[in-house]
């Protein structure tokens, strides 16, 4: 799947990805030294970890290329996408933005499984881990 998701970045918007210390041990360990966590992370109003916009655009995304410079080492969420839990519904549904949902997910037996990774990921890593 890597090379689905080429030339669009329309996920990389004003992005709201939320982030669990998982992914910025990750995203920290595998970058330059002189990366701060300061510089990729801000803090919500509620307290959870969230990827930082630049000019509307994730920090980590080239504008230029219309790609991700952090690609092997993005969040989990990033890697769900376009799943994205909708905690007012209470229910896992495909991000209308994303223009080719279905190469992602092309069956809802696929869907509800990763649905099932999605509510743990957030319930075990980002909801009781805030720094």
């Amino acid at each position: 799947m890597k090379d689905i998701c080429k030339d669009c970045g329309k996920c990389c918007i004003e992005t709201e990805m939320l982030l669990s210390s998982k992914d910025i041990a990750r995203i920290k360990k595998n970058n330059p030294k002189h990366l701060k966590i300061a510089n990729f992370v801000r803090k919500t109003e509620e307290g959870f970890n969230q990827l930082k916009n630049v000019k509307g655009y994730c920090v980590f995304f080239d504008r230029a290329a219309k790609m991700c410079t952090i690609y092997d080492e993005r969040p989990q969420g990033c890697r769900f996408y376009p799943l994205i839990y909708d905690s007012d519904k209470k229910l896992c549904v495909l991000d209308h933005e994303c223009p080719r949902p279905k190469l992602f997910y092309p069956n809802k037996k696929y869907h509800v499984k990763t649905c099932k990774k999605i509510v743990r990921f957030l319930e075990k890593q980002v909801l009781f881990t805030k720094l």
